[in-house]
């Protein structure tokens, strides 16, 4: 190995490329992310179904911005490929193509079939580094790997550190919006179904509900307000529901009264378990972890059942916000307090949080120089200073809309305490852009202060189909100067028929 360090880049759903096999042998691109790979997928996505193409073979990482299918927009991997081989001199990245391994890579990118399931994929990893080892001691293999994993990626890497006992091999685990604890967005998915501006998406629902890897990335903690039934008292029977202070019931999901949802969410759940049992038993020398998280945006948190229906709301009750945790929100997709593992719930969290949505994190352009300070063995601990909470835009903003359709855009300014701006910053812009079209004008909207909910609102105008950038972007804000954020939202081209 040509570096000290073999740097192992695993993304998150939706991020692998996958084939597979056609009746002739051949083989063909299942999901690729490519402009012509995607067309129509939201509208057929038959061919993510595990019941039609149960086994896909994973090439690579997606290097483009795309749909997956029809519910959420994927980010390309290549800025962060780019900025984690910079940390060395003259950097070998093996694609991670199954018939094209490097043995001398520094970098090692990760695909899996994200659809398949966490324990499944952690297994290849397993497989893959020790392939990528063999021939070195054991005294050389401990503390040669290091990870950077975005998104559910990050618990495949932490199935594969902690029950597959990884953490031998492993100096350092850093993630990028890995929601340790599930995000409530998967729980809206499975319950309700894939929506776009109201607009179900049946066939798309039933395909990720056949996705073992969507239910893993259920809440692992009570986050359901069950109205159905008279507030009581604690119980402390084995599989009783929690109670809040007030004497209701508090489920996890897989306690929901839904026969086709609790087999699959006690699995996960089960699942959880192991890897944080097995994490248990990792000794303090061993794998560093540090998780980063962004928290000034609007995200899924909190569920309601009536008995009949489920809603999943972006409010932060009291009865649901761990201490500490009140004035974080999330990335979009993860809640903050989501992205941090149960083992380090009491840990100081200075320096991990940051500014950008759930997409765009694992291409912030301080990905690469944290990889680098780590590889020149300035460590992890250096990220321990800086703001707690950095005053930043959150940025409320669909990622799907349909042909003709308006799209509403909510920002806040936000810092500690939440609100860092009780007066409007003037102005605040939101900008569209149309994706791989550099000719096309950009369209602007100001956002207009609203003292009631003491945020920005505004409205683009429906956008041709196709991928846009929308960047919000307020100036000389008190205590955080000029600010921007920025996220990508697809309009369909057809409808589901």
């Amino acid at each position: 190995m040509s570096a000290r360090h073999l740097v192992v880049v695993i993304p998150g759903i939706g991020g692998s490329v996958l084939e597979r096999t056609r009746p002739d042998g051949r083989t063909a691109r299942a999901w690729d992310a490519s402009p012509k790979g995607i067309a129509g997928l939201p509208w057929r996505p038959g061919r993510l179904s595990l019941e039609e193409e149960p086994h896909l073979r994973p090439v690579g990482l997606i290097t483009s911005k795309r749909l997956l299918p029809g519910w959420t927009v994927v980010h390309g991997y290549e800025g962060l490929v780019q900025g984690v081989a910079a940390g060395f001199p003259d950097a070998r990245i093996d694609v991670g193509h199954p018939e094209r391994p490097d043995p001398r890579a520094d970098v090692l990118l990760f695909p899996y079939d994200f659809r398949r399931g966490i324990a499944e994929a952690a297994d290849r990893l397993a497989a893959r580094i020790h392939l990528r080892l063999a021939g070195l001691s054991a005294a050389e293999r401990r503390g040669r790997v290091v990870v950077v994993a975005h998104s559910m990626g990050g618990l495949v890497a932490r199935y594969w550190l902690g029950v597959l006992q990884g953490w031998r091999e492993c100096r350092a685990l850093i993630t990028l919006g890995t929601p340790h604890r599930g995000a409530p967005k998967a729980l809206d998915w499975l319950v309700n179904g894939v929506r776009i501006g109201g607009v179900p998406l049946p066939r798309t629902s039933r395909v990720i509900r056949g996705w073992p890897s969507v239910a893993e990335l259920l809440p692992r903690y009570p986050m359901i307000l069950d109205t159905s039934e008279p507030a009581g008292p604690p119980r402390d029977a084995p599989g009783a529901a929690a109670r809040d202070g007030g004497g209701r019931r508090i489920l996890y999901p897989h306690q929901l009264p839904l026969d086709w949802l609790r087999p699959h969410a006690t699995r996960a759940f089960d699942l959880h378990h192991r890897i944080e049992a097995a994490w248990a038993e990792i000794p303090r020398s061993g794998t560093e972890t540090r998780p980063r998280f962004s928290w000034s945006h609007p995200t899924l948190t909190a569920g309601h059942w009536d008995g009949t229906r489920l809603r999943v709301t972006h409010e932060q009750p009291d009865w649901l916000a761990p201490a500490g945790w009140e004035d974080d929100l999330g990335d979009g997709t993860v809640p903050a307090a989501s992205a941090v593992p149960i083992e380090d719930g009491d840990r100081d969290t200075s320096g991990m949080r940051t500014r950008e949505r759930h997409g765009p994190l694992a291409a912030a352009d301080w990905v690469g120089p944290l990889i680098g300070g780590y590889l020149r063995r300035e460590g992890l601990a250096r990220l321990r200073g800086g703001e707690e909470r950095p005053i930043s835009l959150g940025l409320e903003l669909a990622e799907a809309y349909l042909p003709g359709a308006p799209v509403p855009v909510r920002a806040t300014v936000l810092g500690n305490g939440r609100a860092a701006s009780r007066e409007p910053v003037d102005p605040l812009w939101a900008v569209a852009r149309p994706d791989g079209d550099p000719h096309a004008d950009p369209v602007a909207v100001a956002l207009e202060w609203d003292a009631r909910t003491r945020d920005y609102r505004g409205e683009l105008p429906a956008a041709e189909p196709g991928l846009h950038t929308v960047t919000v972007t307020a100036r000389d804000v008190p205590g955080g100067g000029d600010l921007a954020v920025t996220e990508t939202l697809a309009v369909l081209d057809g409808d589901e028929t």
